[in-house]
């Protein structure tokens, strides 16, 4: 097959889920297919990894100036259900992806996340696929019980529109895929017209895993992901709130660390006041922390996508403890994989225990194993695949010249 991805973020460097995914799909494809890669250019990293190696060709388009993302988000708030999506408004990104489905047959063109919709052209009929991994439309519903009374009437409002947003844009796509099976059906039941499936996340065992140049640290607790992004913030403030605390009074040694990016000003004050908590920031290398800590907590309460932080702790050889939210789109069995607490003294209770070494060796070799035998990044891929092959051989497109889009009408079908 001849694929094309359209990536609003360059997947490179690997900061974020979406990059890891989009990433780690390029190189599976790549050992039988051709892949090229459309996608904006960092403003201040031109480091592309190794996706020269993978891909056949990558076309990078400048980011819009400062001051039209500033344009676009102003208007974007009469115009567009989220920011993300306005902030990215490109005719330049758009001309660039409807001049190549012009020139270039493509067996399948995969557009990644919900800001790539807006640069599908209308005039293309072939076959096309919409990644969407976390729908945004769902996950701001499920937001509302954890919000303010005050706040779930704008709530409402922004999930409505991107549910009218999802409405029109998920019909032009054979295909809308998530990252986990209840996540595509609820949607499918949500948004009419839209077909969807699923490519489930995935892990690199061979990097994620124990470690024999690092020994476990006593009493040490890890929580990792983005320290601004709101489901996280909600989720380190629960754990510092209402479950740490518990775990010092019974647990001398314990000490926490938040590891991830960007964190926000209330995260760090939590460090201020307490020093047994530890607040990192960005750091170039999250296995350190996994490879040494007894525990890797993800205390979610926000029930959406997969939490890839608890692959990479499994696959790390570290027990974990999370929430019913955070084992959704995983699926492991309580105390068997890992722990799952929804109550505050229950979760403690769990941790301590942890730390104290109960279940943990067992715990530490069953989480692991199910990570190698379900999250490969192989098993992964080749499920993406099977759908892109699935799309291409059911559709068709034929070439087209260049010149006015909007006169151009490939084929599907054989039909005109």
């Amino acid at each position: 097959m001849k694929v094309l991805i359209v990536a609003a973020t360059l997947p490179y460097p690997l900061l974020t889920g979406s990059a890891v995914i989009t990433s780690n799909h390029i190189k599976h494809l790549s050992t039988r297919h051709t892949v090229d890669l459309i996608s904006f250019r960092n403003r201040s990293n031109s480091n592309l990894g190794d996706l020269p190696r993978w891909c056949n060709n990558i076309e990078l388009v400048d980011r819009p100036p400062r001051w039209r993302v500033f344009f676009h988000m102003l208007v974007g708030i009469a115009r567009d259900p989220d920011l993300q999506i306005s902030r990215l408004r490109s005719r330049k990104m758009a001309d660039v992806v409807s001049r190549r489905v012009a020139r270039t047959r493509y067996d399948v063109v995969l557009f990644q996340t919900v800001q790539s919709a807006q640069f599908r052209p209308n005039w293309y009929q072939g076959p096309t696929l919409w990644s969407l991994e976390d729908p945004l439309s769902i996950k701001t519903q499920r937001m509302l019980p954890s919000l303010s009374w005050y706040l779930r009437p704008l709530q409402r409002g922004l999930s409505e529109r991107l549910k009218s947003y999802d409405m029109k844009q998920a019909p032009l796509f054979d295909r809308v895929i998530f990252v986990n099976r209840d996540d595509a059906n609820e949607y499918k039941r949500s948004v009419r017209g839209a077909s969807t499936d699923w490519v489930p996340h995935g892990v690199d065992a061979n990097v994620y895993k124990p470690s024999a140049e690092f020994s476990r640290r006593q009493g040490m607790i890890v929580i990792t992901g983005n320290m601004y992004h709101a489901p996280n913030v909600d989720a380190v403030e629960f754990f510092c709130r209402d479950v740490f605390p518990q775990v010092c009074e019974r647990e001398p040694s314990a000490n926490l660390w938040l590891v991830g990016s960007r964190p926000l000003q209330r995260i760090k004050k939590l460090a201020a006041k307490n020093p047994r908590i530890n607040v990192t920031g960005y750091v170039p290398d999250i296995l350190p922390y996994l490879q040494q800590a007894m525990v890797s907590a993800c205390p979610v309460r926000l029930r959406i996508g997969t939490q890839t932080k608890i692959l990479e702790a499994l696959g790390c050889a570290t027990p974990v403890v999370t929430t019913s939210a955070g084992n959704y789109g995983i699926g492991a069995s309580d105390g068997v994989h890992l722990y799952v607490a929804d109550d505050s003294t229950e979760f403690a209770n769990k941790v301590v225990d942890l730390l104290k070494g109960h279940k943990w060796h067992e715990l530490s070799q069953n989480g692991r194993q199910f990570v190698e035998e379900n999250f490969s990044w192989s098993k992964s891929g080749l499920r993406l695949e099977q759908i892109l092959e699935e799309l291409a051989g059911t559709c068709t497109t034929e070439s087209v010249s260049s010149g006015d889009y909007g006169n151009h009408t490939p084929y599907r079908n054989g039909h005109q």
